[in-house]
């Protein structure tokens, strides 16, 4: 065999196998690694003002003074305009120990994981519709294998429609984001 054919079959060979290794990865998807692909930062994305911002709004929320927030009174929070379906989902995910009440550290928790997917929702959404087509989630320019990519946006694509709404990706992502993950105290 000549040298150049054995050139070319040792790189049709490396290219098989980076196939194989990059489909037993998206076949092996588990929360934490998509929060991975996607380069998740969480608290390391936010400022020392970021978390002082959530601090004072607890604060300012909190009617009883008791340090924490009950639904109701996080129900006054005007961030929702209304929607108490938007308003009951963020206050059920940071209400992490499930005592019926959200901590300040929960609501920080809550904020980070909430804010990081929205940046990343929008930086997707180039038609800037707020929803993000296959195509668009595709394009994205964080994860490098399409398989993968693929793969996701399927998780993320609940309702089959081939598009993403915020609500559909927040309600994955707020449980991925925890995954296999140690939430320790922000203050």
């Amino acid at each position: 065999m000549n040298f150049g054919l054995r050139i070319f079959l040792a790189f049709c060979a490396l290219v098989m196998v980076k196939a194989i290794v990059i489909d037993a990865k998206a076949n092996d998807l588990t929360p934490k690694r998509v929060m991975d692909y996607l380069q998740i930062r969480l608290e390391k994305g936010f400022s020392a003002k970021d978390l002082l911002g959530f601090q004072s709004i607890v604060r300012r929320l909190d009617l009883d003074g008791n340090g924490n927030l009950s639904l109701d009174e996080y129900n006054k929070n005007t961030h929702f305009r209304g929607n108490p379906r938007g308003t009951r989902g963020f206050f059920s995910a940071a209400d992490m120990n499930g005592d019926g009440e959200m901590s300040v550290n929960e609501y920080a928790w809550q904020r980070i994981i909430t804010d990081e997917a929205r940046t990343i929702f929008f930086g997707m959404d180039r038609g800037g519709d707020r929803r993000v087509s296959r195509k668009e989630f595709l394009q994205n320019k964080i994860i490098r294998s399409q398989d993968i990519s693929q793969k996701i946006f399927q998780m993320f694509d609940t309702n089959s429609d081939g598009e993403l709404s915020l609500p559909e990706v927040l309600r994955k992502w707020s449980r991925w984001a925890r995954s296999e993950r140690e939430f320790s105290s922000l203050y």
